[in-house]
């Protein structure tokens, strides 16, 4: 996969095989393990975001695929990459 930040492919490595969240810009990755995402979420979003959001990416596996998280422009991306594409 071409264009794919350093920063995140380095954050990837890391946390290989732990399931949770790289939150990432331009400049840095956070990683936040699974439990403290979720109920971060759960405290700050509507209930029909919450269960969606679980509901598309709870059954990833944290070996072969990994989710990510952007801001900006007042929108949040999601997207799940898997390791063979990278």
């Amino acid at each position: 996969m071409t264009g794919l930040s350093p920063i995140l492919t380095k954050s990837f490595a890391s946390h290989l095989g732990t399931r949770g969240v790289h939150f990432y810009d331009t400049k840095k990755c956070e990683f936040l393990e699974w439990n403290e995402v979720m109920s971060r979420l759960k405290e700050k979003f509507p209930e029909q975001f919450y269960d969606r959001l679980i509901e598309a990416v709870a059954n990833y596996d944290p070996r072969s695929e990994f989710v990510t998280v952007t801001a900006g422009g007042g929108q949040l991306t999601i997207e799940l990459f898997k390791a063979e594409a990278i």
